[in-house]
């Protein structure tokens, strides 16, 4: 160092970290390209699979199981006293008998489907209505009506279970001066064989949620949607005017907070007789809405119920209006 207390060697110095931080730089950047190629390898070391490019189709829902090997055994007496209890509101089956709300079913299978004299079918089942009714068509149509032809005037939810549709078929069969050939061994073998493979395990069944109280659905129901509802299942039946006529099931004007099983003129089954006089709640109308055959068993009213929960308050709200008098609901 001078005298003046400066570095003389301070040039050479700096020169000199630079030089070293460059080789050090240089240095480094060799060895990584030793250790990591810059080259795309061959191979990928982890192969991923790729992802579908969409999600696989649905499985599309099963039909009805067949009824033809079951025709020859089935129960006609049962297939008879299921109709008189579901079906006779709505249609005869005598020879000649008269349409009702549903066409007279007496010849109905082997003739002409939908194309029944007298009366008038609506647009959905008249575009369904190709080739004559046999026992697949009948099978297809009682197990899901509005399946089979969406809009159908026809407001039943159908006949899931098999057997009992076998039974019904079978009665319908009989129905007929010159009834149809029950099916050969040939044709049941080939509905055998193209019934519906077992399905692969179900999935683990997601968490219930919470079931919302009556008070709480009854405080966002739309009266709208029920009276919809109403006009598409329950207007074939009732009459829900002031005054208004009982038909094959009574009058339900100020129906809410009535004696339940007491409209003047109107006779009621004996299977519902033992609730008359009790006055219909949201509750009791929310038990008996959801399902009837279970509230009342043997009641003459072939009505499925209303399964969903808010469908049911929207029902309710809708009666509810109709009275000179509404109840406070919950």
């Amino acid at each position: 160092m001078s005298k003046a207390g400066k570095d003389s060697l301070l040039g050479n110095k700096i020169a000199a970290g630079v030089l070293t931080a460059g080789l050090v730089l240089w240095g480094a950047n060799r060895i990584a390209h030793i250790v990591i190629s810059d080259e795309a390898p061959h191979k990928a070391a982890i192969q991923i699979a790729a992802l579908p490019s969409a999600a696989p189709a649905a499985a599309a829902p099963a039909g009805p199981e067949s009824v033809l090997p079951l025709l020859a055994s089935a129960d006609i007496a049962k297939g008879e006293a299921f109709m008189q209890q579901q079906c006779s509101s709505c249609h005869t089956f005598t020879n000649g008998g008269a349409n009702g709300v549903g066409p007279n079913l007496y010849g109905v299978l082997g003739a002409p489907m939908f194309a029944h004299a007298g009366f008038s079918y609506s647009a959905a089942v008249k575009a369904k209505a190709k080739g004559s009714w046999d026992f697949d068509k009948m099978n297809q149509w009682l197990f899901a009506p509005n399946d089979f032809a969406p809009g159908t005037g026809m407001s039943y939810a159908g006949i899931t279970n098999t057997q009992a549709r076998a039974n019904v078929i079978a009665y319908l069969r009989t129905l007929s001066t010159r009834p149809l050939p029950l099916p050969t061994a040939d044709e049941i073998k080939a509905a055998s064989a193209a019934a519906t493979p077992a399905a692969a395990p179900a999935a683990p069944a997601p968490a219930a949620a919470p079931v919302a109280s009556l008070g709480t659905l009854l405080a966002k129901a739309d009266p709208a949607k029920g009276q919809a509802l109403f006009q598409e299942q329950c207007a074939a039946c009732h009459t829900i005017t002031k005054g208004g006529a009982n038909g094959a099931g009574p009058n339900l004007y100020g129906v809410v907070a009535a004696n339940a099983f007491s409209t003047p003129g109107y006779t009621f089954s004996a299977a519902v007789k033992s609730k008359a006089g009790q006055p219909w709640t949201a509750a009791t109308l929310d038990a008996w809405l959801k399902n009837p055959m279970g509230y009342a068993p043997g009641t003459y009213m072939a009505y499925p119920g209303i399964k969903n929960d808010q469908t049911r308050a929207d029902m309710i709200a809708y009666l509810n209006q109709n009275s000179p008098t509404p109840a406070k609901l919950p």
